[in-house]
């Protein structure tokens, strides 16, 4: 990628910031960051003369058109979102704007753009719904939330653009990704959200008996696949899982962010959301490997480490 122009939608959120340090030190040339700053954060933008910001919404096109095609990037990962399963059940139609929409704004943009080498779109793990295999080749049908039906349309729109148009696409699916940058509060993910609870010593909720698993997935991880991604070959729309291929039961994941807090908190068991109908999820990656050379970098332990480390000297939790 050295001496690319690469474009990141969402580039201000956890995934987006992870990957920009990944990128920059590959020695690209420029990176233009699209994102409204709904859940991402301008100040921990690298401070770096490759990096431009610009403010707008993926779901408006014209508030970015002008600037994107002016720039024309070799490179584009779209990791924007109208973000989380409960959001997208009180904001149905923002989910649509943002997940639809918005892609398809991105994507008309890119068919004309005769600099593009990849288009990286980031899907989610939700698609899945309760599959018992998670598995790229399974038949999905996901409908528990606007969010797993507007990521799974999207990813269709992405397979589309690359055959009717020969937009080079590839399709990443996200698996519960945490580490640095990502903030706490209402929507985001569970590991933000036990990691500040412990340091304020207040309760760490599970809605749950606290079996339920997930494949946590380290952001380094993710940054990793999908710079893999952008680089392979593929570019038929095709999909590759992003996780880890192991799985961590919730009530583990509680006790060891206690441990590397130091915290005592209590951990209250609440009942499941009537949305989450998911007991276990966890990628099978054998399609990342073979294909993309994916091999995780970072084991859950360290990267749990590392993200508390961030947590407890770098983040305003106030």
């Amino acid at each position: 990628m050295q001496n690319s122009k690469i474009l990141i939608t969402g580039g201000a959120g956890a995934i987006g910031l992870n990957l920009i340090e990944r990128l920059l030190g590959l020695g690209v040339d420029s990176i233009l960051v699209l994102d409204n700053l709904s859940s991402g954060y301008e100040n921990y933008l690298p401070e770096d003369d490759r990096i431009i910001f610009h403010n707008s919404d993926i779901g408006d096109i014209e508030s970015f058109r002008d600037t994107m095609e002016k720039f024309a990037p070799h490179y584009v990962f779209h990791l924007a979102a109208h973000f989380a399963n409960q959001n997208s059940v009180d904001h149905p139609f923002k989910d649509v704007q943002a997940n639809i929409i918005g892609t398809m704004n991105l994507l008309e943009i890119c068919k004309k753009n005769k600099n593009l080498k990849k288009f990286v779109y980031t899907s989610s793990s939700c698609v899945y719904g309760n599959s018992a295999i998670m598995r790229e080749d399974d038949y999905i049908y996901p409908h528990e939330t606007p969010y797993a039906i507007n990521k799974y349309t999207a990813e269709l729109y992405v397979k589309y653009y690359a055959s009717m148009y020969a937009v080079p696409t590839v399709s990443i699916r996200v698996f519960n990704t945490y580490g640095p940058y990502e903030p706490h509060g209402q929507y985001r993910n569970v590991i933000p959200n036990f990691i500040v609870r412990a340091m304020k010593g207040e309760p760490l909720f599970i809605t749950g008996d606290g079996t339920e698993t997930r494949d946590f997935t380290f952001v380094g991880n993710t940054a990793q696949l999908l710079t893999l991604a952008a680089l392979s070959n593929v570019a038929d729309g095709d999909i590759f899982n992003g996780g880890t291929g192991k799985a961590t039961r919730i009530i583990d994941l509680a006790e060891m962010i206690l441990k590397y807090t130091g915290s005592s908190s209590e951990i209250i068991f609440k009942e499941r959301r009537n949305w989450d109908a998911v007991k276990d999820r966890l990628s099978n990656i054998d399609k990342s490997r073979k294909i993309l050379g994916y091999e995780p970098e970072v084991p859950l332990q360290e990267g749990l480490k590392i993200t508390v480390d961030w947590y407890m000297n770098d983040y305003n939790y106030e």
